[in-house]
């Protein structure tokens, strides 16, 4: 049972919670939460917290890029990063009210040179053949020569492993046309993705154009209302339960791919990998900080999701 989690654009996250954010004004932050971020970052701090230790590698550059690496292993990841020195790597603010309403002020990272792309592919190369499934999450750093993505999904199925995008844009259609087996997105990715508005039925109608190109799972989240499913087993509607004293909703989705992977991996049927992916994003959301889960809420929250099979 075992995955590795590629986040490209690493980050440094803050977080800060403002009672009432208004603009024009001038806050004082007290108790800034700062971590090495991303959406991998995320996803393998709570696959952690559900009993699954996932490797992150990824781009990292300048005195940002060192803290990254440096507080990932007094974290205790094992990260295999590929540093370069064209800038710093990126710092993404977020910004929290008492409502659990927020704001991302996110960089977008400096443009990573194409001596460093060549070494982190070879060095991905090196790492495929240890892992059983890769997870692909996050922004996409700048400068990617076109076909990197399509490189990340042939090295991984050639090596048989099961790979799954969390991402957007043409990277995520390269990835995909490529032979992608998993995608987790949001609504409104899936809109970006397919140009067109979403429903359950267009969802399971994408699935079906492009299961023939290797698409086993396709997932769409959708906030507090339900998410859809598609996979070789039908169309699958997940009702999240209903949260009390949420705090934040920044990391959710990060932590219901942390979720679906530990299901996954674990060899649950689909119905039970998506209450345990929907119960990991009820739990995320009760806390500060993305990627922070409590296991036994998060396996209490799985209980009182509901799942149906529509069709």
């Amino acid at each position: 049972m075992n995955a590795i989690v590629v986040n490209l654009n690493l980050s440094v996250d803050k977080t800060a919670l403002i009672p009432a954010f208004d603009k024009g004004r001038i806050f004082r932050l007290n108790d800034i939460i700062t971590l090495p971020g991303g959406k991998g970052v995320n996803v393998s701090r709570a696959l952690r917290s559900l009993g699954l230790e996932a490797p992150i590698t990824g781009f990292v550059s300048g005195h940002s890029g060192r803290w990254i690496a440096e507080s990932l292993k007094k974290e205790g990841f094992k990260a295999y990063l590929q540093s370069h020195a064209a800038g710093e790597s990126r710092v993404c603010y977020t910004i929290v009210d008492s409502r659990g309403l927020t704001t991302d002020l996110n960089e977008e990272g400096p443009p990573v040179p194409a001596s460093a792309q060549a070494a982190f592919l070879k060095k991905f190369a090196a790492l495929t053949g240890e892992y059983k499934t890769i997870a692909v999450c996050g922004r996409v750093s700048a400068g990617l020569r076109k076909g990197f993505y399509s490189t990340l999904v042939r090295l991984s199925v050639e090596r048989g492993c099961f790979t799954v995008f969390d991402t957007s844009g043409p990277a995520l259609a390269e990835a995909l046309s490529a032979g992608a087996e998993g995608v987790k997105i949001n609504r409104h990715e899936f809109e970006e993705l397919s140009g067109k508005a979403f429903s359950h039925a267009r969802l399971a109608a994408f699935y079906r154009e492009n299961s023939g190109g290797g698409l086993k799972t396709l997932i769409v989240t959708d906030g507090d209302a339900p998410a859809y499913a598609a996979s070789p087993f039908g169309l699958w509607r997940v009702k999240p339960p209903r949260l009390t004293g949420l705090r934040s909703t920044v990391g959710a989705g990060d932590s219901f791919m942390a979720g679906f992977l530990f299901g996954f991996l674990s060899g649950y049927d689909f119905g039970r990998t998506l209450k345990l992916a929907a119960g990991t994003a009820a739990s995320d959301c009760l806390t500060l900080g993305a990627g922070f889960v409590n296991r036994a809420q998060a396996l209490s929250y799985a209980a009182k999701t509901r799942v149906d099979k529509v069709s």
